[in-house]
């Protein structure tokens, strides 16, 4: 016979004997599940063990053992063979990147911007004493130092060889004299006894035919040239002449030229024609815009034409007009020179005929000053 509370533990401990198998069972599970996972992360952190430090022997597959994921990078890798240089973005980058120093980049080599060769180009000083080089001035004011041109013909005159004795200059060789002393007249002269002249050892003069005006560009006669070309002729005077160019054209030198050979048709000239291209210095000239070439070319016009005409041309000019204000080069293989220069010496390189040397000097048989010119050829023998 069954007491009463018999009954109720045996209803009580069943269930309870179900949940203990439950929870164990979940607890085994859980277990079960932890067990597997951590065999997991080994298996993954051996893959990874394996990349860093692959064996020689194996090949790169076999030793890295890639995930699905990485072995479809390495795919693609190697099947568009892509590089840095392909994508654009690096270049971003370039500027920044800090320089790696090798053995070479250590220590290179000085370039040839830091160690300059030694100039070869002369001193002025040493261009002053090589005889190649002469010192110009421009209308500016500023100077250079000029090579001398070799293929133009030079002086070479002994100015030892000059003697002067009240005024007059003579050029000598041993006691034979080689020169012939002349001067400029115009009506800026005044009135001239052309026999006082040739007792006082006046050999020639030089008569200003005409000039254009500077501003206005008209020609015009020198107002005493008729009268002095007449006198000179009869006391046996040698003449040359000159004229006073405004040329801006080739077209008015030849105007000039014709107007000088028309003056000089009823006369006898022995001595040089002489083109005077003279700047205004007091005032603006129309010459003023006229370069070194054109200044040639206008030259070149007129003194070919009156060559033409028979009668021996001559450049007159100053040393730096005729170094910097026409193309020597041009002008002056052919053109002989009448040279203005009232330095004791010359310092002109290249060759002239006449050398005007004294300016505003009294000489007998001329009312006013006048300008004194030696010339190195007897023209009359010519």
């Amino acid at each position: 016979m069954r007491l009463p509370d018999e009954d109720n533990e045996r209803g009580i401990s069943t269930p309870v004997i179900y949940t203990i198998v439950a929870v164990s069972a979940l607890i085994l599970i859980i277990l079960a599940f932890v067990f597997i996972s951590n065999n997991q992360n080994n298996a993954n952190r051996g893959t990874v063990q394996a990349k860093a430090t692959p064996s020689p022997e194996k090949s790169s597959e076999e030793e890295i053992g890639f995930s699905e994921g990485q072995k479809d990078i390495e795919a693609l890798y190697k099947e568009h063979k892509l590089r840095s240089e392909d994508l654009d973005f690096w270049d971003m980058y370039q500027d920044n990147e800090p320089e790696i120093l090798t053995e070479d980049s250590q220590s290179p080599e000085p370039s040839a911007e830091s160690t300059p060769e030694p100039s070869t180009e002369p001193t002025d000083e040493e261009k002053a004493a090589d005889g190649k080089h002469v010192l110009v001035s421009y209308m500016d004011g500023t100077q250079e130092w000029l090579e001398i041109d070799e293929d133009l013909p030079v002086n070479e005159y002994d100015f030892t060889k000059l003697k002067t004795k009240n005024g007059k200059m003579t050029y000598y060789d041993g006691n034979k004299k080689l020169s012939r002393l002349g001067i400029e007249l115009s009506e800026d002269s005044g009135t001239v006894d052309f026999e006082a002249l040739k007792e006082d050892g006046i050999d020639f003069v030089m008569l200003k035919v005409g000039e254009r005006g500077y501003g206005t560009g008209l020609l015009s006669a020198d107002i005493n040239f008729t009268s002095n070309m007449e006198a000179a002729a009869k006391a046996g005077v040698d003449v040359g002449v000159y004229f006073c160019s405004q040329a801006v054209t080739v077209e008015e030198a030849v105007e000039e030229a014709k107007f000088v050979t028309d003056q000089l048709i009823p006369y006898d000239i022995t001595y040089p024609v002489a083109l005077r291209m003279e700047s205004i210095l007091s005032d603006t000239a129309r010459t003023d815009i006229l370069d070194a070439e054109q200044r040639t070319e206008i030259a070149e016009a007129f003194l070919n034409d009156v060559e033409s005409a028979g009668y021996d041309p001559i450049l007159y000019g100053e040393r730096n007009f005729l170094l910097t204000e026409i193309l020597p080069s041009e002008l002056l293989k052919e053109c002989e020179v009448w040279l203005t220069d009232q330095d004791p010496i010359p310092d002109y390189p290249y060759q002239f005929k006449m050398w005007e040397y004294a300016v505003g000097t009294t000489v007998s048989g001329v009312e006013k000053e006048v300008n004194m010119t030696i010339s190195f050829v007897d023209y009359s023998r010519r």
